[in-house]
């Protein structure tokens, strides 16, 4: 008993003792001085969040959010506060916190950086003794994007740094970031991924990273061969990547230097000649990054040596041949991507011995030749066949991979699937990627799971498939999708919130009218209907979907007035509305927002209102094809995106204009600027001010009843592409100041009253004769009814010309025939450039989503570290 009671008399003692120690430790308050740098810091911040809101004087700052206090002396020693959401400026005041050695202020929205007065006197007097900014050893300012740094000197008095990030902070006007970095031997890791960086002197033999390890320079501007230093690193250099940018000529072999490599990413440069074949005396190397080069020849055999390596992406248009059979023998290979103009067979010995493979990506013109009984040694989450020859029908050797969250075999060759089978073994799959196929199968009672679908231009039928609150993409769009929408999108779905963003239907079959249950679907960002057989008026509930970017129900059977107020949508930037038989007035209440407004070919009638100009990003304006009357209204000027005031637009759009006389598709329209009017019943003059919209390339009033003077200010309309005119009533001579317009090369000015000569001047005599036609009083080449003397003498008199001015307009004209034709056969080329550039989106899209679901499977700091 005596026993027992001094063991709990011990241990009163030890739990009394610690309770006063920790007593101890909380009532000493943090040090003034540093308590002081913080307040400092803090005053420079924005906190919209009120993230901050635990600083005050009033409490200790050790127990500060974010903040970190030796448990001993009460001195801080870390500062995290990693995406908070802080704006404003960062104050390195911190750097005056003595014991500080971690510093961590990334993935906010900073836009200024300020030195204090002491850090400034250090900087001209190095010897200064009282600052000392010696102890950080991590500091991390990245993903602060809108933040320009023009000079990193004061890195230099932070000697003891051992890691240090700046990714995505603008540097672009830093030309010494390199020597910079160099006074810091115990450098360990140096990330400066997509900061403008220009220059990596190609030409030093040295620099002083003895230490490092890791190096990021990815996403940069680097236009040169690779630098002479890099292969001088220190011996310890385990991470390089350079991807991204637009390095060029062959890898040299002096790269072998750097034999403890374990990563190496060259992707998305101009690297040219072969794939060396010594690559594969790179024992160590676990990632080598070849992808989006300008390589040539085969993949060499001996990348098959490198037995470490867990991740391989290969690719160029250049490259030809099989994949080697050698690859198979890596069994340490977890991410396998192989892209470019490969071709050739692949069996079974090529995937021989990859038992840890999670990803492929074989997206290039592969064949399989495989038993229809093999099981693949490995277990893949992600899966991309894109491109290969993998159909006509799913292989049974897929069906055995049940762990992958991408599947990826559009543009496969894929033309039947065993509904059953097929729909229950992709349920569990993250995202499905079907696109570009030959599909058929009935989707009528079928139910999408799938946090990404992508099912277009196939040949499914039947009704729409319902889809999960899961869904967050669903593309079904080109396809023969007929009946109702409302089976699939109106039943109740519960207390579940649908994760629905982005939903395209266009280009289907589909009938009746638009329900009224968009309640369900309140997070839209995306809505496609176009291109179907829809009827019926605009339901109350679609003024629910606020969040929207982007909506078009263009070619369908829509009627009635659209009164929806769509005001507050303060994200829509597009809205097209074209080809229906909506009636009543031009619609008013649209967002300050809106870049693209398309509502052509309806019964709209009436004045166009003056809240039509009151829309400042517009860039888009299509009203063709309407009942609209009365006077152009004055205040188009009002459109101040046109007139070159340029708002910054991160969506790329695909529309259908009728531009340069036809009806043409383009994907991507971010430099276009569209009014066009046509088609309608305004009358009076033209308003000069319309013509200070400097930025409009397209302008299209035609068929309407316009008339007086084509007003002299159109020469101001310097962008100018395509002018039409055609079809009003129109007078007087057409103005000297039309030949100022360098880039048309699409002009129709027939069926008016114009009178006199047509002008002498860049190119107005290279358009055919039916630009001019029906205008009796008009004369001129390229017309074939000469003037006659006497109005060439009043034009000379007017124009106040001479011998020498008619003689450069003389050469002019000759000028004006070259531009004309580029101006022709340089829109049809920079329609293909279009079409490449929506293709390449695609690819992008489904980087994207293989970056989403890393995001969900990998730590979110193994994501930054790796981001690019």
């Amino acid at each position: 008993m005596v026993c027992f009671t001094l063991q709990i008399s011990v241990v009163l003692l030890l739990l009394l003792y610690a309770m006063t120690f920790h007593k101890g430790i909380c009532s000493t308050s943090c040090n003034a001085k540093d308590q002081s740098a913080l307040l400092i810091f803090k005053r420079g911040v924005v906190d919209r969040s009120n993230m901050l809101s635990s600083w005050s004087n009033e409490e200790d700052c050790c127990a500060w959010k974010g903040v970190q206090c030796d448990n001993m002396t009460g001195r801080v020693t870390r500062l995290d506060l990693n995406q908070e959401n802080l704006e404003g400026e960062i104050n390195l005041s911190l750097l005056q916190i003595e014991f500080l050695t971690y510093l961590d202020l990334s993935l906010n929205a900073f836009t200024g950086l300020s030195l204090p007065s002491t850090l400034n006197q250090s900087l001209v007097t190095p010897s200064d003794t009282h600052a000392n900014f010696s102890s950080l050893k991590y500091l991390d300012l990245s993903f602060n994007e809108d933040l320009h740094l023009d000079n990193l000197q004061w890195l230099s008095q932070l000697s003891s740094l051992k890691y240090l990030n700046l990714s995505l902070i603008s540097l672009e006007n830093e030309t010494n970031w390199l020597q910079t970095m160099a006074m810091h031997p115990s450098l360990l890791e140096l990330r400066l991924a997509s900061c403008h960086l220009k220059n990596i002197s190609p030409s030093v033999k040295f620099v002083n990273f003895t230490s490092l390890v890791t190096l990021d320079l990815s996403g940069n501007y680097f236009d040169s061969e690779l630098p002479y230093w890099i292969f001088n690193l220190s011996n310890d250099i385990s991470h390089i990547d350079l991807s991204f940018n637009t390095i060029q000529g062959q890898i040299p072999k002096s790269l072998l230097n750097l034999q403890n490599l374990k990563y190496l990413g060259l992707d998305n440069n101009e690297f040219t000649g072969p794939i060396p074949d010594w690559l594969g005396e790179h024992q160590h190397l676990q990632h080598l990054g070849l992808i989006e080069n300008m390589f040539s020849g085969s993949i060499p055999s001996s990348l098959g040596n490198l037995t470490s390596l867990n991740q391989l992406t290969v690719s160029s248009d250049l490259l030809s041949g099989n994949l080697p059979n050698t690859i198979g023998q890596l069994f340490n290979l977890r991410r396998l991507y192989i892209g470019g103009s490969l071709s050739g067979v692949l069996s079974e010995k090529h995937f021989s011995k990859l038992f840890n493979l999670e990803s492929l990506a074989l997206n290039s013109n592969f064949a399989f030749d495989l038993d229809p009984n093999w099981i693949p040694p490995f277990q893949l989450h992600e899966i991309s066949l894109r491109n290969t020859t993998l159909g006509p029908t799913i292989p049974e050797w897929l069906y055995t991979q049940r762990t992958l969250d991408i599947l990826d075999i559009s543009y496969s060759g894929i033309s039947s699937i065993n509904a059953d089978r097929f729909w229950s073994f992709v349920s569990n799959i993250g995202a499905i990627l079907l696109s570009h196929n030959a599909i058929s199968a009935d989707l009528t009672n079928v139910t999408l799971n799938s946090g990404y679908i992508f099912m277009s231009h196939n040949n499914f039928t039947g009704g729409i498939p319902r889809i999960s609150t899961n869904v967050s993409i669903f593309d079904i769009s080109s396809n023969s999708l007929s009946g109702p929408i409302s089976p699939s999108l109106c039943p109740k779905l519960g207390r579940e919130k649908s994760l629905l963003s982005y939903m395209d239907l266009s280009y289907n079959l589909l009938t009746g009218v638009v329900p009224d249950c968009w309640e369900n679907w309140r997070g839209l960002l995306f809505l496609f209907l176009n291109s179907n057989k829809l009827g019926g008026e605009i339901p109350p509930s679609m003024g629910l979907l606020d969040g929207l970017i982007e909506m078009d129900l263009q070619k369908n059977n829509l009627f009635g007035k659209f009164s929806l107020d769509m005001s507050n949508f303060t994200s829509l930037v597009f809205i097209n509305l074209g080809e229906n038989n909506f009636s009543g007035v031009l619609p008013t209440k649209m967002p300050k927002s809106m870049q693209v407004m398309i509502l052509r070919s309806n019964q709209f009638a009436g004045k166009i209102p003056p809240e039509t100009c009151s829309l400042p990003s517009l860039s888009q304006l299509d009203l063709s094809q309407n009942k609209l009357s009365g006077s152009i209204p004055p205040c188009v000027y009002n459109i101040t995106r046109m007139d070159g005031a340029r708002a910054a637009s991160h969506f790329q759009f695909s529309l259908d204009l009728f531009w340069k006389g036809r009806e043409l598709r383009y994907e991507d329209t971010g430099l276009l600027k569209n009014l066009d009017f046509s088609t309608n019943n305004l009358s009076g003059e033209i308003p000069p001010e319309l013509f200070s919209l400097t930025e409009v390339l397209f302008l299209n009033l035609s068929r309407n009843n316009l008339m007086g003077k084509i007003p002299s200010k159109i020469g101001g309309m310097k962008n100018l592409e395509s002018l039409d005119l055609s079809n009003n009533h129109l007078s007087g001579e057409i103005p000297a100041a039309i030949s100022n317009l360098s880039f048309l090369s699409f002009l129709n000015l027939s069926y008016n009253d114009f009178t006199g000569q047509i002008p002498l001047g860049t190119q107005l005599q290279s358009f055919e004769a039916w630009s001019y036609a029906g205008n009796p009083k008009l004369c001129g080449l390229p017309l074939t009814k000469n003037c006659s003397k006497e109005e060439n003498y009043d034009k000379a008199k007017q124009g106040g010309a001479n011998e020498s001015q008619n003689t450069s307009l003389y050469l002019g004209m000759g000028v004006g025939f070259v531009v004309g034709l580029w101006g022709l056969w340089g829109s049809l080329v920079l329609n293909r450039a279009w079409r490449h550039k929506y293709f390449r989106l695609l690819d992008r899209i489904l980087d994207w989503i293989y970056v989403f679901v890393a995001l969900k499977i990998n730590k979110f700091g193994e994501l930054r570290a790796s981001s690019r």
